[in-house]
This record gives structure tokens, sequence and C-alpha cells, in this order.
């Protein structure tokens, strides 16, 4: 009985997966070509055409007629829409049984291709694929100087349940640059390094680092930060957004990074995403993943305080003791995790200052935030710390700024991240005035008792 005969016949549960659609990216790269190389001879070929004259060879017995190119075809777009080969158990059998039937090195160069490039965990398919795919390349006469027997035993490749997990220990683990590791793992292209099993062996990656805890993490972030740019883009697998993220914010619930290792965090994440308070769409999914978005969130909401004060500190000369009390009073807060979200508006002076400290310290946290115009008594030194505690906002002007409180249901609270690109105004002062709560911050300091009480009234809360 020959090997195909033998593979059509065995009672197997490989047999009874069901069928399933596969990503319209594999497609693409098909007709583009793997591996950077160009199908020159499928120019204006059908895939659906060669797929289906497949389907057909494999069941009337007959793919052994097919020209070479088909089969190699047939099998660079084994996963690949409309008809996958391999989405049909018997068809995707029949051609790796024809492929070592007739010794076809360049249709199994387009098999492993297919399973890089179509990788995905939990995928029956590929499972069955990977199974079949590792008994052939056992019983290929390979040549000597072939690379797939060392990649395939060395990482496992194609053990479905296995190649992510190793292939990811080794990119943690190695001092070599990512890409050398994705090369010797046969994912060295630009495509083969964004394609399935990349993609699943990034997602193992970030996992194992958001695990980690404090500083131990360091490493492997900095290791995940290379491999999500390793394809010149901000993240090479949007799929693995949540977990990447993960991997970024989740080691710092209790702990505090440096604040230099914290802005290369924030970095990686706006690069792709952009900053959470002013785009939210995109981290919807690590909101609703978690813990993760508390963390950035808590980040930014610190440095959005922190900033108005520093920035404001650069013009306040008149009564400096009593603008000491008032950043003393929002501090205790601050690090008592009682502001839920913060946000600055700045008038031009202060504006000018925040973005020329975003250049200098290429901290781009320190370019977000709300411009403000002048009238009602506000000049261009002036700003507006905007702050969220409970469903209270509160809002305290600097220099001899009122502070202003909306309570719950309170109507005419101002909104927080209103922030453009265009150097247009955000607010205008009147909107950050004359809530129903307000007073000056007066020299001996009951302001602060005042304040205090009003919050705890209306949230509970006191630091």
């Amino acid at each position: 009985m020959t090997a195909l005969s033998e593979m059509l016949s065995a009672e197997s549960p490989l047999w009874e997966f069901r069928t399933k659609a596969t990503e319209p990216l594999l497609l693409r790269r098909t007709v583009t070509g793997l591996d950077g190389e160009l199908a020159d001879d499928r120019e204006g070929e059908d895939v659906a055409a060669i797929q289906l004259r497949t389907a057909e060879a494999a069941n009337t017995g007959a793919l052994a007629a097919l020209k070479r190119r088909d089969l190699r075809e047939a099998c660079r777009a084994y996963l690949s829409p409309p008809h996958p080969p391999g989405r049909d158990p018997l068809v995707g059998a029949a051609v790796l049984g024809v492929v070592e039937q007739l010794r076809r090195r360049a249709a199994l160069n387009a098999l492993i291709d297919a399973y890089l490039d179509g990788f995905q965990l939990d995928d029956e398919d590929v499972e069955r694929f990977g199974i079949l795919l590792n008994g052939l390349s056992t019983r290929w006469e390979w040549r000597e100087g072939d690379v797939w027997p060392e990649r395939a035993a060395q990482f496992r490749l194609f053990e479905t349940a296995r190649a992510p997990t190793e292939i990811a220990t080794a990119v943690l683990a190695s001092s070599e640059p990512v890409a050398v590791v994705l090369q010797a793992a046969g994912l060295g292209s630009d495509l083969r390094r964004t394609g399935g099993l990349a993609a699943a062996a990034f997602g193992k990656a970030c996992r194992h680092v958001a695990g980690l805890r404090g500083t131990g993490a360091i490493p492997g972030q900095l290791r995940a930060i290379e491999w999500a740019t390793v394809a010149r883009t901000a993240l090479a697998y949007p799929g693995a957004w949540p977990d990447y993220a993960a991997s970024l914010f989740l080691p710092w619930l209790r702990d505090e990074p440096s604040p230099e290792h914290r802005n290369v965090l924030i970095d990686a994440a706006v690069s792709w995403a952009r900053d959470p308070r002013v785009q939210p769409a995109r981290w919807r999914p690590v909101r609703d993943a978690g813990a993760a978005y508390d963390v950035i969130v808590r980040w930014l909401t610190k440095a959005s305080v922190e900033q108005f004060f520093e920035i404001v500190s650069e013009t306040m000369r008149d009564r400096p003791d009593m603008w000491r009390d008032r950043r003393a009073f929002w501090t205790r807060y601050l690090e008592a995790d009682l502001i839920d979200a913060a946000w600055v508006a700045f008038c031009a002076d202060g504006a000018a200052r925040a973005e020329l400290a975003a250049r200098r310290t290429g901290d781009s946290s320190l370019g977000m935030f709300g411009r403000c115009s002048t009238g009602n008594g506000k000049g261009a030194e002036h700003a507006a710390l905007i702050m969220k505690l409970g469903d209270v906002t509160v809002v305290d002007w600097s220099h001899n700024g009122s502070w202003n409180i909306w309570p719950r249901g309170a109507p005419g609270a101002p909104e927080l991240f209103k922030h453009n690109t265009r150097r247009f105004m955000d607010y205008a002062p009147h909107e950050l005035m004359n809530a129903p709560l307000r007073g000056s911050h007066d020299a001996s300091g009951n302001w602060r008792w005042r304040v205090e009480d009003l919050i705890r009234q209306e949230t509970g809360r006191r630091p």
C-alpha cells in the first residue's frame, strides 16, 4: 500500500475536523509571493481555479498528473481562500501524499511557507496540517545543507502546541537581535516575520512577560518592544495588542519603574494606539481585558498633575508659598490614588513651555494637553488642572484663579481630554469656571479644609 493510500484509508479523528474560513491576509501573501519572492509565473493566474482543479484531481485520484506549477501553487495556497485544500481533510492529505510520492521539493517548501504563514493556535485544520507536515518532513530525503530538519527539531516547528512557546523562549533568552533568532527559526523574511507562527510566538512571549513583576520584567519588556517593531512598524502583530499592552504595564501593578523606563513603555504603547485619553478606540480591548489599562492611566494622570505644577511654577512670581500649599494638597490625593483622571488646559505661555519640555526630554506625554484661550480675567500665563474624582469634576486654576467643583449630576461640568494637533483652542476660560461650588485660595489656607470637606461629602474620599 502506498503512503498516500495509507493516509486516505486511515481511520483517524484527523479526518473528522470541520472546515473553516481562513484569513484574507493569506491570499494577499499567496499572490505576492512568499519569502520576498514574486510569483512571476503565476501572474494573472486565478488562485481559485488552481484550488478547484486540485480538489477535483484529488477526488478523482489524478493529483499526480497536475502540472508542477499547479501542485506548487496549490501547496502555497494550502490555507488560503477561497477554496483552501488544507480545510478539506481528504484533499489536504492527498496533496501532501502526492508531494511525497513525486518528491517535489518546491512544493514541499511551499507547504512549509503556507504552514508558517497560516499558523493559528487552536485551529484544528492547522493542527492536522502540522501533524501531516511533521510526518512528511521526517520521511523526506533531505539534501546536505538543507536547513529545515534542524529548524524543525530545534523549534518543534510542526508541533502546533509547542512551536510558539519554543520560539518565544528562544527570543526572550537570547542576546542576539530578535530578527536573528526569528531567522534561525525560518521566519526571516518580511512576510514570515509577521506571519501566523511569528504572531503566535509573540503573543506567548508577551503573556510570559506580563506575568513577571517589577524590575524583573524589564529585560523581557525591552525584548517585547524590539520584537513588536521587527517589521519597522509600531506593532507588527495588531491582533496581539492586548497581550502586548499587558506585557508593558501589568508588571507594574504594585511597583513603579524609573521615569526613564516608564517613558519607554508609554512611548511603545502610544506609538501604536495613541494616547488612551484622546484616542480611546484602540484601547478598548485593553481596557476590557483588565488592569493594564489602569496602570497607564495612573501614570498619565500623575504626569498631568506634575506637569501642571512644574510648568506653572516656572512663571509663579506671586505668593510662591500659596502655590506650594496647592501642590502639596493635590499631591496627597495623587499619591493616595484618589484622582481617577487628570488633564491640563494651558493658555499660550504654558502650552509653549510644555511643547518645549516634550521636545527637550523626548517624553511625548508632555505634549498631551488642552489649549485654553485667554479672557475672563485669564492671561497667557494661566493654566487649569481638570480632575475627576469619582463622579465629581474639579478644576483648579493657577495663579490667582479659583477652585471649582461640579458635584455628581451638576450641569456644565467640563469635559476632560480635549486635544487637537492644529493648535486650535480646546477650551474657553468660562467653560472651566463658575462651578456650583467654587472659591478662592485665601492666604489663610482655609480653602484646603473647605475643598477637602466638599470632596469627602461628594465622593467619600479623603487622603
